[in-house]
């Protein structure tokens, strides 16, 4: 049996479930949870082993062991959910669609990171750490009161009082506090980093057999996942839709947080239509990027005030 898995929930219907990014928990995903829940989805928004509330395993954090309590969640739910991941969130949803396509309907995403086939040689430095020892030689937990102080700060911002997933990675700063944390947090980015590019194991060689409906979104403000990525995933993967959100960043984005959450419950919403079996990605523009031809969705963040939620769009928090 694996890790138990922390959960919160949103609304009811058709199953999304929804991977965060690299040392954030399932609570930045709220907005979502209410956009997908007036669609009638529910939202299930997980803490990835590590992080949040949910244990970490003994081993190292790779994709692999990343996926592996996921694919066993999916597959007690009534019906094949979609997955949408965000960063480290988006590359643990392919790693699911690469080593368990029937358990899930479809994956989403969203500025994934994924290895480079440049500069491999920096992965020599990866290997020299350790997270057990790097979660030592920062002993944060010294300080715990001040971050806890800067956390609140930050989440209090009126730039992000409407974006839940930049308060998540403001509690991010008090979180690391924890040498458990930080040890997880080491832990899963230097999985990333190692992780082969090429070869018969490699994310590159493995992604050209992706068979479950796939579609990858990236933010035209994004500084930390180069939008560049999209060429390369033209070229492997050349009938994969891709997205393009010009008003979207990695994950702090103000108002534009609506922006994100608004295109993920439009596009699921496009998955679960009558003929809906592929994607059908119709957006008014469309951007070249090397070898990608990427769709494009308005910014919605100036726009009416979407209507609130209903009831079963509250967050219901639970470990399966």
């Amino acid at each position: 049996m694996g890790p138990v898995l922390h959960q919160r929930r949103w609304g009811s219907g058709t199953p999304v479930i929804a991977l965060h990014p690299l040392g954030l928990d399932s609570s930045g995903f709220a907005g979502f949870g209410r956009a997908l829940a007036r669609r009638g989805l529910q939202t299930i928004a997980v803490d990835l082993p590590g992080f949040g509330r949910s244990p970490a395993p003994r081993t190292p954090l790779s994709p692999a062991v990343l996926a592996a309590p996921v694919i066993s969640l999916a597959r007690k739910l009534a019906e094949p959910p979609v997955v949408v991941g965000i960063s480290l969130g988006g590359r643990v949803a392919l790693e699911i669609a690469l080593r368990a396509p029937g358990t899930v309907r479809a994956v989403i995403a969203v500025a994934p990171a994924l290895p480079w086939l440049r500069f491999r040689f920096l992965v020599h430095i990866a290997r020299l750490v350790d997270p057990q020892l790097a979660a030592k030689w920062v002993p944060l937990e010294y300080a715990w009161p001040l971050l806890r102080w800067l956390a609140a700060t930050l989440e209090a911002l009126p730039y992000l009082r409407d974006d839940e997933i930049a308060q998540a990675g403001a509690r991010l700063v008090y979180y690391l506090s924890c040498p458990a944390t930080r040890a997880s947090f080491a832990s899963a980015a230097r999985e990333m980093i190692l992780e082969p590019a090429r070869g018969s194991e490699g994310f590159w060689t493995r992604l050209e057999g992706l068979s479950v409906p796939t579609l990858f979104v990236w933010g035209e403000r994004d500084r930390l996942i180069s939008t560049s990525f999209a060429h390369r995933v033209a070229l492997t993967c050349p009938d994969v839709p891709q997205l393009l959100l010009p008003c979207v960043a990695h994950w702090i984005n103000g108002p534009h947080h609506r922006c994100l959450a608004e295109a993920m419950a439009i596009v699921v919403e496009e998955l679960k239509a009558p003929g809906g079996g592929r994607w059908r990605v119709e957006a008014p523009g469309r951007v070249r990027i090397g070898a990608a031809q990427l769709e494009t969705r308005p910014c919605v963040a100036h726009g009416a005030e979407p209507r609130r939620p209903a009831a079963t769009a509250t967050a219901r928090s639970e470990h399966a």
